[in-house]
């Protein structure tokens, strides 16, 4: 450990013994914790703004407050394991040390995550996130090089974009290589209450008797997560798994539906072109179908989805949302044994992660039908005549415990296609929690041309 002499400390201003850190109790009060508020912030040898830097702290560091006088701080620090998350670093060889930092940087309480909420690298030391991460490089400065107007002109499509090293970034990425463990408070976030899901569909003439709803399963949010309204973040907290971050390849320019020759984005974020994600353990993610089969997948690591690449056509989720388990996808996903094996043609009305398991028992499905239908006009020669379609409204209240009150509910509107006056769909998930409904993800079709 190292000492200096410097600014008088807070304990001998009161009269008490200076604290020695380990020496025991009876040579001084310890001195009151204090949380780093800024990013990266400088530790300096002396309390001056030019002294010598010896450390830089992300966000939420917790230090010792020595003393205090004129606007600089001494301090005791004695590492982060978060700046070391594999051990393996220098930090297992840290020595704590004495050092300085400006007081207006330091609070008694750690910040959390609305108050870091602006600042996304504050954020991320917050609350440690894969989301979070992209967020916090995607906002990182840069240089006019590295813009899209000059790598328009100086990158051609699939050449790499190199980006300079941040220290701090770089911490952050270790962190997340190393994986870290999420809390559902920060990554599962349905809104308010809905009192009707029928009504909230806002569907003149729509007629659907519901069973009435009272508390089952689910007494908390953070007891569940439909793969339809969140994303591995939720997910991984939910499941209690540990979530990393993997980085595969650099950054490289793209085009998304021509030939260029100039590229029209960046993949990745920062200098992450391409990344896997990994839980540990394993998600058990189930599905249950229109008979009430349970099925059950192990997955492991997937492709994280950050091309950039512009949405262009299809059916697609309105919100956040984690695309099914694929083997032939590049997930490395296996079957979980006594659950049942569902064909590839098995209609699977949700896919979810819970935080107790399953029981592999048919759960109870209830649906309802409510006819509707319209007509496709006679437009010559592609439509000679008049055609009336029929379809349904369909809604699924889907039963986990076999309590009779419904856990899920899905609810399937078709509507008429601008283009083709079929049928596409929007599909409709609210999830029971604590015997309220609570949206809990949207799908729609969408006619491609």
């Amino acid at each position: 450990m190292r000492r200096r002499a410097g600014l008088l400390s807070l304990a001998a201003l009161a009269g008490a013994a200076l604290w020695v850190p380990g020496a025991g109790a009876q040579l001084g009060p310890e001195p009151p914790v204090r949380h780093v508020q800024g990013s990266w912030v400088n530790l300096r040898e002396r309390p001056r703004p030019d002294a010598r830097v010896e450390a830089q702290l992300p966000a939420n560091t917790v230090v010792r407050l020595l003393a205090e006088q004129d606007g600089w701080c001494e301090v005791f620090y004695t590492g982060d394991d978060r700046l070391n998350p594999d051990g393996k670093g220098e930090v297992i060889r840290f020595i704590p040390f004495q050092s300085h930092m400006a007081c207006n940087l330091l609070a008694a309480q750690p910040l959390t995550l609305p108050q870091a909420a602006k600042d996304p690298a504050r954020a991320f030391w917050v609350a440690p996130s894969p989301n979070r991460l992209r967020a916090y490089g995607n906002a990182l400065p840069r240089p006019a090089t590295l813009q899209m107007p000059a790598l328009q002109k100086s990158h051609a499509e699939g050449a790499e974009v190199r980006y300079a090293a941040r220290p701090e970034f770089d911490a952050a990425k270790r962190l997340l290589r190393a994986g870290v463990l999420l809390d559902t408070a920060h990554e599962i976030a349905r809104g308010k209450p809905v009192p009707d899901p029928v009504a909230d569909l806002k569907r003149p003439g729509l007629r659907l008797s519901l069973q009435p709803i009272a508390p089952s399963r689910f007494k908390r949010h953070g007891e569940v997560a439909l793969l339809h309204d969140t994303e591995a973040d939720g997910l991984a907290a939910v499941a209690g798994s540990r979530i990393a971050v993997v980085p595969t390849a650099a950054p490289m320019g793209r085009y998304n539906r021509h030939n260029g020759p100039e590229i029209e984005f960046v993949t990745g974020f920062w200098d992450v072109g391409a990344a896997d994600l990994v839980f540990e353990p394993p998600l058990t993610v189930y599905a249950i179908t229109q008979q009430g089969l349970v099925g059950a997948q192990a997955l492991r690591k997937r492709s994280w989805q950050i091309d950039n690449a512009d949405f262009y056509c299809g059916g697609n989720y309105t919100g956040p949302a984690f695309a099914d388990p694929l083997s032939d996808a590049g997930d490395e996903v296996v079957p979980v044994k006594r659950y049942a094996r569902l064909p590839e043609t098995a209609q699977v009305l949700t896919r979810l992660v819970t935080t107790t398991e399953l029981p592999a028992s048919a759960v109870v499905v209830k649906a309802q039908r409510q006819p509707m239908g319209w007509t496709i006009t006679a437009e010559p020669p592609e439509v000679p005549k008049p055609v009336r379609i029929q379809t349904a409204v369909v809604a699924y209240e889907i039963d986990l415990d076999r309590d009779g009150i419904p856990d899920i509910l899905r609810i399937e509107v078709p509507f008429k296609g601008e283009m083709s006056g079929h049928p596409i769909f929007a599909h409709h998930w609210y999830l029971n929690v604590g015997g309220q409904w609570f949206r809990a993800g949207r799908w729609i079709d969408q006619e491609c041309t």
